[in-house]
């Protein structure tokens, strides 16, 4: 028998296989997500200390208002619906009227009930650094969904694209639900896509968890559910191994319809139905709106990233290897963007008068896909062009993060501007008013301090009707059927004005009545029948002497507190016998988010006026009005000596009105 001989002969090996162009790679992961992950962790501490920098203890816009007035009834009552102890109490614009004197906010409680347990931590401060948190999570969120496509340094640089978009900074500073919607559907997309991997249980409670929660910040996304539904039955075999995710989803929506059954009537029932804003959908609004909103995506939006990202979504989609992530992208991209572009309400038209670029927020849950997959594009390109790739990309890279932190930083610094005015004012209330005391004041302020829950708000066009120019919400925003009065209507101080009843005087019918029209509007139709009725068929001076008693009656007796912006409508519009001394002055806040613009009333009470400064060291000012001037003496003026204590802003048109309100204390003669 012949001896075998063994040969053994050297074979090169590799370390890793080789890597497929676009794919990610495996060589250096024990090294490069550790930088990765490091990076990552200073991108978003950095981004969260970059947006509170901007975060004032305030909220300045009405969807904030019925977010956190949730919040706070919830935190220290326990309910989310409260009713009024007055006629004149203001109620914000998004609390409706569900049946006589009981109000809900027309938006679902799942982000109040996170706000209300930081309210319990913390107060107001507290709750509102959730949406910062929120928005920076979501940050971190994008690097994980773009790390299952592309390598560890491109999803750092998605994370970044994310970090920058100036709407996403903004309404990380507005107490809205937009935040929340976003972060809790990427997390939940996220899960998702590790059950469709593996089928654990785990993985499919959570993201069932926090898909169902979604429609619990915001009702409209819940359009994605149906998308979400057909792709598990597409990658989960067999189909009975989805229950998991079904049982997590139905917690927070069996909480949702337990609140709406009560709160609306029916489990499916919502805030939205008594403005019949459930009817606002179609496709003339969609011809109208479509191109605005693809405009704004390209610009005001997420730039470059947009066509970078529908050009990403169909190269996932057709990817065999990518496409479970991009047929679930995609299904989730396409229906909110054709969902928003078929809404009455913006785009360029109708339905509020906001432009396409002011409802960007609306998109803000399409961001993170668009942003991932323009990614994946990129990597792409990079890795089959090489050098030249590489240095597109960078380009391409550097331009989209310049204009993204430049528009980031000029929003957040308005949003701080105006957060910071708010706050200013709420401090000042808080050093000068007794708790519980009244105070009359414009709606934009009586937003942000309805939060608070410290005093009675009455609201200043309700004072005052017409004297500001239309300063009222409409839709009976001013307590008056029909919306605010020809100016000159309420009346000055010991002086009749007389005026004929209008034919919004006449009966009225309960809110969402569809006698009343049955046309989407954002504002509720008869609300507030109690306060209407009681007003109702009024002569205006009639009208004037009611409110006022009304006024003073829920004062009980303390004084009456008042951010004014004229003194001469305050002097022409007291009761006789009242008079008022001045104890401080505040900057005037705007409005933040979308709509956000110039203060009401700036178009000044009918017939002009305005003050005329005083002797030298401006201690007095004369007012015009029909009673002649008050007794009462200012403090020196804020400009200094001989300048008016209001200025008009560049291009007002009266001087009467300007950005600074003066706090004062109204006594009233006693009876």
């Amino acid at each position: 028998m012949r001896p075998t001989h063994c040969v053994i002969l050297p074979v090169e090996t590799s370390a890793t296989p080789p890597e497929v162009p676009g794919s990610v790679p495996r060589r250096g992961w024990r090294r490069g997500p550790s930088a990765a992950l490091v990076s990552l962790g200073g991108l978003v501490v950095a981004h969260f200390l970059w947006v509170t920098a901007h975060l004032a203890p305030a909220i300045m816009s009405p969807d904030a208002n019925g977010y956190v007035v949730q919040a706070r009834l919830l935190a220290q009552e326990g309910r989310t619906s409260f009713s009024p102890t007055s006629p004149v109490q203001f109620i914000g614009m998004h609390w409706l009227e569900t049946e006589r004197g009981v109000f809900f906010s027309r938006y679902p409680a799942g982000l109040p009930v996170i706000y209300a347990g930081a309210w319990q931590r913390g107060g107001l401060k507290a709750a509102l650094w959730v949406n910062p948190f929120l928005a920076s999570g979501t940050v971190l969120l994008v690097f994980f969904l773009a790390r299952r496509l592309v390598p560890a340094g491109y999803a750092l640089l998605a994370a970044a694209f994310l970090a920058v978009i100036p709407v996403v900074n903004q309404h990380a500073l507005d107490a809205d639900a937009h935040i929340a919607a976003t972060f809790f559907l990427v997390a939940g997309v996220l899960e998702l896509l590790r059950f469709g991997d593996a089928g654990s249980l785990r993985s499919g409670l959570l993201a069932g968890l926090l898909l169902g929660a979604v429609p619990t910040m915001r009702y409209p996304e819940a359009i994605v559910g149906g998308v979400i539904a057909v792709w598990l039955v597409w990658r989960v075999r067999p189909v009975w191994r989805v229950w998991p995710a079904l049982v997590g989803a139905a917690l927070p929506l069996c909480a949702l319809g337990v609140h709406n059954a009560a709160a609306f009537g029916a489990f499916w029932k919502t805030g939205y139905a008594l403005t019949h804003e459930q009817t606002g959908f179609g496709f003339k609004y969609l011809a109208g709106h479509a191109l605005p909103y693809l405009h704004a995506l390209g610009g005001q939006g997420i730039a470059l990233l947009f066509a970078f990202g529908v050009a990403g979504l169909t190269a996932l989609a057709l990817d065999r290897a990518k496409r479970p992530e991009g047929v679930l992208f995609t299904g989730i991209v396409v229906p909110l963007l054709l969902l928003y572009m078929a809404y009455y309400f913006g785009g360029g038209g109708g339905g509020g008068g906001g432009a396409a670029a002011g409802n960007l927020r609306f998109l803000i849950p399409t961001f993170p896909f668009f942003v991932v997959a323009a990614v994946g594009l990129l990597a792409r390109l990079a890795a089959d062009s090489g050098r030249n790739g590489r240095v597109v990309v960078a380009v391409v890279a550097t331009l989209q993060l310049l204009l993204g932190f430049v528009g980031s930083s000029q929003v957040l610094a308005a949003a701080h501007t105006s957060l910071g005015a708010a706050a200013r004012a709420r401090i000042a209330a808080e050093g000068a008013i007794p708790a519980d005391s009244v105070i009359i004041v414009d709606r934009q302020l009586a937003e942000s301090l309805d939060a608070t829950g410290r005093w009675r708000l009455v609201e200043e066009s309700f004072v005052v009707g017409g004297m500001l120019g239309g300063g009222g919400m409409g839709g009976g925003g001013l307590g008056f059927p029909g919306g605010p009065r020809p100016a000159g209507e309420m009346g000055g101080r010991g002086s009749v004005v007389d005026g004929a009843p209008t034919a919004a005087d006449g009966p009225e019918r309960a809110p969402g009545d569809p006698g009343r029209g049955d046309e989407p509007n954002p504002m509720q139709r008869g609300k507030n029948r109690a306060q209407q009725e009681r007003y109702a068929g009024l002569r205006p001076v009639e009208r004037r002497q009611r409110v006022w008693a009304d006024v003073v009656a829920w004062a009980g007796g303390k004084p009456v507190f008042w951010f004014a912006r004229s003194l001469e409508v305050l002097d022409r519009v007291l009761p006789v016998g009242a008079d008022y001394h001045s104890i401080t002055e505040v900057d005037a806040p705007m409005m933040i988010g979308s709509g956000g613009g110039g203060p009401p009333g700036m178009g000044g009470p009918k017939g002009g006026g305005g003050f005329n400064a005083g002797p030298s060291g401006g201690g007095s000012l004369s007012r015009p009005s029909a009673a002649g001037p008050r007794s009462a003496r200012l403090p020196p003026p804020v400009g200094g000596p001989g300048q008016p204590e209001f200025s008009a802003p560049r291009g007002g048109p009266s001087a009467a009105f300007g950005p600074k309100l003066r706090l004062v204390q109204i006594d009233f003669a006693p009876p």
